[in-house]
């Protein structure tokens, strides 16, 4: 067996679907997928009002106003994306992102750093875009050969493909989204078969360049060496990881109430941002956090479960690589809010503030409803 989902999917059933649906009905979407989403929307509008420490309602309109606009394509990919996928060819969406990430390098640095794309009514960052689009690229590649993974004529674009994605995101000075990336790809590489020796090589690709890139700037080192010990920085680099600390401590296991945040009051930066986690903890306290973890868990398990049960290979490798993608995300930020990884700028999925943000994951969450649905429909005989 080739890959972990090829034995199920080269049976009779798979031959005769492709990654295409022809209806003109409105395709019904998965319910836990759905009740999930409405979840994390509204605990994540709660919490963007809630942890900001000033102008907690400017926050929140533009909040809901990326969350409708991020609502609006989640339901239009929901019926839509398998269709679109097939006059569009995500080689060519890829290769689309790829200018907005050479153009954001061509633009004036912010912050010292190249993210963003000024659209006016807010900022684009090409590197949400390009997570979504690698992983459709990669699923369409390892769908339409199961082999790729396998033979080293057809492994090697994806891989170099992968390689520029992450390259271009890392030429910006981001660090924290090409891991994230890394990690997922590699996820797909393993799934569509690819053996631990050729993976293996990856990662040695991969080393060197994040070593570099790492005492490249040095406070990327300062951030690596100060969270075993962060106490002893908390003057400098190890100031928001103590303060995280605090509040996840503060808030004990039914927190203070929503709204009663203390750290937010100036005192724990990007609070409504990459550290919002560690408010939900001092507000709701762990026992809250555990219903937010256990909500990802449920994405994560069913995620599994749509991909082992998919009868067309490109859909098993979409739902997986979302799901991973979507998961692992969230892990790392509740893992770096903990201090169990090294302080680093990646959003908790659906909560923290942001435009780019949040409309990349609905979007994402969009293709998954979509796909599931195709997969319903297959997997049913429904004719379309």
């Amino acid at each position: 067996m080739n890959s972990i989902f090829l034995e199920r999917t080269n049976q009779p059933s798979a031959r005769r679907t492709s990654p295409e649906i022809r209806s003109k009905t409105f395709l019904p979407l998965d319910k836990s997928l759905l009740l999930l989403s409405v979840f994390f929307i509204i605990i994540g509008l709660i919490f963007t009002y809630s942890s900001s420490a000033f102008d907690s309602l400017v926050y929140f309109k533009r909040q809901a106003l990326f969350d409708v606009l991020g609502i609006g394509i989640m339901f239009f990919l929901s019926q839509t994306f398998t269709n679109i996928i097939k006059i569009i060819k995500p080689v060519h969406i890829l290769f689309a992102v790829w200018l907005l990430l050479i153009w954001v390098l061509c633009l004036p640095s912010a912050a010292n750093v190249h993210r963003w794309i000024n659209l006016g009514f807010f900022n684009l960052q090409p590197s949400e875009l390009a997570k979504a689009a690698l992983i459709v690229y990669l699923a369409w590649t390892f769908g339409r050969n199961p082999d790729t993974a396998n033979d080293n004529s057809l492994l090697i674009m994806p891989l170099i493909y992968t390689l520029i994605t992450i390259g271009l995101i890392i030429a910006g000075k981001d660090l924290g989204i090409p891991a994230l990336m890394f990690a997922v790809a590699f996820a797909m590489f393993f799934l569509a078969g690819a053996k631990i020796s050729k993976l293996f090589y990856l990662i040695l690709i991969a080393t060197p360049v994040a070593v570099i890139e790492i005492y490249r700037q040095p406070y990327r080192l300062q951030r690596l060496t100060s969270f075993l010990s962060p106490e002893q920085a908390a003057g400098s680099v190890g100031y928001q990881l103590v303060h995280s600390f605090y509040a996840i401590g503060s808030g004990g296991w039914f927190g203070k109430g929503l709204g009663a945040s203390d750290l937010k009051l100036e005192y724990l930066p990007a609070a409504h941002t990459d550290f919002i986690f560690a408010i939900m903890c001092e507000e709701i306290g762990m026992i809250g956090a555990f219903f937010i973890i256990a909500a990802f868990i449920w994405l994560l398990i069913r995620g599994i479960t749509l991909a082992r049960s998919a009868k067309n290979p490109f859909n098993a490798y979409i739902i997986s690589g979302i799901t991973i993608c979507l998961t692992l995300q969230a892990f790392f930020n509740m893992c770096v809010a903990t201090g169990l990884f090294p302080t680093k700028g990646l959003p908790l999925p659906f909560f923290s503030y942001g435009g780019s943000s949040v409309i990349v994951t609905l979007a994402m969450m969009g293709i998954l409803l979509n796909v599931a649905a195709v997969e319903k429909r297959i997997t049913t005989g429904d004719k379309f």
